[in-house]
């Protein structure tokens, strides 16, 4: 039998869930009802719905004109493609008969080297298939939102210690809401374009780390001030050639260092950000790093790279241990205590786990990772389908409840964990279901909340519900 047959039954119709207190799993009409019927627990979270008014105009990669005004030169001509576009642009228009009118020779040269460059190309990709993809095209290929193209809300991060989250909306801003403020800080310069992950710097107040295409900005934004959009000079540019775009940031639990990865490169970037420089970690095989998560007490790395191929890095050797999983990439993952570590794979409906007994550096070389959770789709008594491949996953800090983001469902599913010894019992505990036509996007927990886990879900309308699962001191 599913697991999911022991999930409580979905709201009925023109209901949605709000929260679960003590067990109940609290109901209400989705137009009307109010979470603060159930719970306080949220009162003072910021209320956060991003809709289309709220984004800026921004010229899309798209937009860009193929085109050069007919009055200018050629070499203006060449010159202008060049700079917006690129060496092999600048060469298709000097190859370009039609354009380059003047010269017949230049026309000749250019269209023989770029045969030969498209040439290199094809050798390149057949060699390094991960960097086939550019630009904005890696960060969707890689992204754990769902559309990340065209949701309304590309990624969040909670404050691992305040009340305080970072969205990144489709305009490429990012929103910071706090609970203790009423105004909302907007932080957008010129290089923060295609915004993939944000990440707060833990120890600290006021620096969140963005990564976008090109390289990560990191924000200092002061609490006390009322400025509501920050100069760009209060950002620090962090890039490299041959890192971009980059496809997830992430802090040490320490704070002292920040990894970038980049879908196209094989290195991981591991950055001191005060003095503005990294060190690459490299391994040849398994392709471009395209995400990176540090465990509890910042002593191991998981990398996912764009092939089966994923490592576990001793921080303190920075050695690391390489496993394959099976069948295609690693598209999610999730430290927990004692050194546990959740994955998933592309197209895989199945949660593994890593622990310390199982390899991740011990010297074990006939480990293997332990099926721990089967969420094959299955249609529920109601009609809806839950289940599937798995698009995202993140467990809270506590270490009790796990939440799955399914790339076919409209339903997220929360699961209670109980770690006994090494093994791990995994029970049903709630569905979050949207409203009628929404989608979930992304997912995450609250990282300060005291009263049991707040599981925050950015719904495909742009608007973020938190989900609070409280036990009170009676119960």
């Amino acid at each position: 039998m599913s697991i999911f047959h022991g999930f409580p039954e979905l709201p009925a119709d023109g209901e949605t869930a709000f929260c679960k207190i003590n067990e109940v799993y609290c109901c209400a009409d989705a137009r009307y009802g109010n979470i603060t019927t159930f719970t306080n627990s949220t009162k003072n979270h910021p209320k956060i719905n991003v809709t289309k008014d709220l984004h800026h105009h921004r010229v899309t990669d798209e937009n860009i004109s193929m085109y050069v005004d007919v009055q200018d030169n050629l070499l203006k001509k060449i010159t202008s493609v060049w700079y917006k576009q690129g060496f092999l642009e600048a060469l298709s228009v000097a190859a370009d008969t039609n354009v380059n009118r003047d010269s017949k020779f230049l026309a000749v040269t250019a269209s023989y080297v770029l045969k030969v460059a498209n040439l290199l190309t094809a050798f390149r990709y057949f060699m390094q298939p991960h960097l086939k993809d550019i630009g904005p095209k890696i960060v969707s290929k890689y992204s754990r939102t769902r559309y990340w193209g065209q949701s309304p809300i590309k990624c969040l991060a909670w404050h691992p210690h305040t009340t305080k989250i970072a969205v990144a909306t489709t305009d490429d801003n990012v929103r910071v809401y706090c609970s203790e403020v009423s105004f909302v800080s907007t932080l957008k310069c010129k290089a923060q374009g295609h915004v993939s992950s944000l990440c707060w710097r833990p120890h600290s107040a006021s620096e969140l780390a963005v990564g976008c295409e090109q390289g990560v900005i990191v924000w200092t934004v002061d609490p006390n001030s009322m400025f509501t959009k920050p100069s760009p000079s209060n950002a620090v540019v962090l890039k490299r050639s041959g890192h971009s775009p980059v496809t997830d940031v992430s802090w040490s639990p320490n704070g002292d260092l920040l990894v970038s990865c980049c879908g196209a490169d094989t290195s991981m970037l591991i950055w001191d950000v005060a003095m503005e420089t990294a060190i690459p970690l490299r391994r040849v095989a398994g392709g471009g790093i395209v995400f990176a998560r540090w465990s509890l007490d910042a002593s191991k790395i998981f990398a996912a790279t764009s092939s089966i191929i994923f490592r576990v890095w001793d921080t303190k050797t920075w050695t690391p241990e390489r496993w394959c999983a099976r069948g295609d990439r690693v598209v999610a993952a999730c430290w927990g205590p004692k050194d546990m570590v959740m994955f998933a794979a592309k197209n895989e409906p199945i949660v593994y786990a890593l622990t310390s007994s199982s390899g991740l550096l011990n010297g074990v070389k006939t480990s293997k990772a332990q099926p721990i959770l089967d969420v094959t789709k299955v249609e529920l008594a109601s009609g809806e389908a839950v289940g599937g491949p798995i698009l995202d996953m993140c467990w809270d800090p506590s270490g009790r409840y796990l939440a799955l983001l399914f790339e076919e469902s409209a339903i997220v599913a929360v699961f209670c964990i109980t770690q006994l010894m090494v093994q791990l019992n995994v029970t049903p505990c709630c569905f979050v279901n949207g409203l009628e036509d929404e989608m979930p996007s992304t997912i995450a927990f609250q990282q300060n909340f005291t009263e049991g886990a707040c599981l925050t879900v950015a719904w495909s309308s742009g608007r973020v519900q938190h989900f609070p699962i409280v036990y009170t001191n009676g119960y």
